[in-house]
């Protein structure tokens, strides 16, 4: 009887988990009207893209940010010369692949027909551009051998003082109030907003099909900060669209997931389009403020569909006294233990000589050369260094000669 009574207990248990299971699967592919893509990307024959591994594998890669291609004249000449500039930089210091800026606030270094044209390229958001920069720099990069990737804030419209004026047919006439969200005086796009979702990917697939690019990079801009407050009024309205019998995902739960159907989606498109393009993401170093922002890098990281390689941006030395180079880059590899997709890491050249991290960057000018030494050491050739401007700033002239000796 004790053990009939026991089984029983048990059978009811295992009916309970299994229909609180069912709801609650029901209700995290309820949350949005946008779909959660299948585990495995398809390309427009119906193939499966498998990630492609020897693409990544020895990146050598700098960023260029927006504020590396902006020139006071704002003309086609002064581009042009400025571009190639860092074309020069990037030869010199043994760099196969440039990850260039041409999305920064929800603008386009490109001719495009969803985004206006960015204040780097014309002064105004907005202008009208005579020349093409992507395609130049494109052009450009492939004539010297470098692979371009390029770059994109996905939400970011702008910030407090960047750009000074947005263009009156900009995002923010294409969205209403509850598609954006403002945090510290800027302004993004909602992830969790279904029209929001579908002007970035149309973004994308715009780039991509115009465009001889070699990949496209997210950085680690997601939602703009972990406070909660931010998306509070959106993450009620989502609670309470569910059906009663429906167990809420939990806030950062539902931001990832949010932003989970935006890189899925990002990534199917792209090999919709041409499979041979790569699509990585570059995410903070620290995991814990990865996931409070959205940033769900185990699932991208252990599931097919998400992503070709991710690149955390391990902008810290062996003496940070929280995070030290090592603790930081283990706790990745942990991350990624059974997972597929290649890992590669961000370095922090404009570090160099300066005085962040209490000043250790100061005490040292082979700290490149030896996290690099040490990631070799652990299997890890992909590297992208931040950024391009410090190839020639004299604070980081020892240590930029010390990184090119092991590089």
């Amino acid at each position: 009887m004790i053990l009939k009574i026991k089984c029983n207990r048990i059978w009811c248990i295992a009916v309970v988990v299994l229909v609180i299971a069912t709801i609650t699967a029901y209700c995290f592919n309820s949350l949005s009207p946008v779909k959660p893509r299948a585990s495995e990307a398809y390309n427009v024959l119906g193939e499966a893209v498998p990630i492609n591994k020897a693409d990544v594998d020895n990146i050598r890669g700098v960023w260029v940010p927006y504020m590396s291609l902006e020139t006071k004249e704002h003309t086609e000449k002064s581009f042009k010369e400025c571009f190639n500039k860092i074309i020069n930089t990037a030869k010199e210091n043994k760099i196969n692949t440039l990850i260039v800026h041409i999305r920064p606030f929800s603008d386009a270094l490109y001719t495009s027909k969803i985004y206006p044209s960015s204040h780097i390229v014309t002064g105004k958001q907005g202008a009208e551009m005579d020349f093409d920069p992507l395609k130049y720099m494109i052009d450009q990069s492939h004539k010297n051998n470098l692979k371009f990737h390029g770059w994109i804030n996905p939400y970011r419209i702008c910030t407090e003082d960047t750009p000074k004026e947005l263009s009156q047919k900009g995002v923010l006439s294409k969205l209403d109030s509850n598609d954006i969200l403002e945090y510290d005086g800027g302004k993004y796009i909602n992830p969790a907003s279904t029209k929001g979702q579908k002007l970035i990917i149309d973004g994308v697939k715009e780039v991509v099909k115009n465009y001889d690019v070699d990949g496209i990079q997210f950085d680690d801009y997601f939602y703009p900060a972990a406070e909660t407050a931010i998306d509070a009024d959106s993450y009620l309205n989502y609670k309470e669209g569910l059906d009663a019998e429906c167990i809420p995902l939990t806030q950062i739960q539902w931001r990832k997931s949010n932003v989970n159907m935006l890189v899925s989606s990002v990534y199917s498109s792209i090999k919709a389009i041409k499979s041979n393009v790569i699509f990585g993401i570059s995410p903070q170093g620290n995991i814990n403020n990865c996931l409070n922002i959205g940033a769900d890098i185990y699932t991208w990281c252990s599931t097919k569909g998400y992503v070709d390689y991710i690149c955390p941006q391990i902008y810290v030395n062996f003496k940070h006294s929280v995070l030290p180079f090592d603790t930081m880059l283990k706790q990745w590899q942990d991350a990624m233990q059974n997972s597929t997709v290649p890992l590669c890491v961000g370095l922090a050249l404009y570090k160099a000589g300066s005085n962040d991290d209490d000043g250790t960057w100061r005490e040292d000018n082979d700290i490149l050369m030896k996290e690099v030494e040490y990631c070799k050491k652990q299997n890890i050739n992909g590297f992208m260094i931040y950024h391009i401007d410090y190839f020639n700033n004299d604070n980081a002239s020892k240590e930029v000669e010390n990184v090119l000796a092991v590089l």
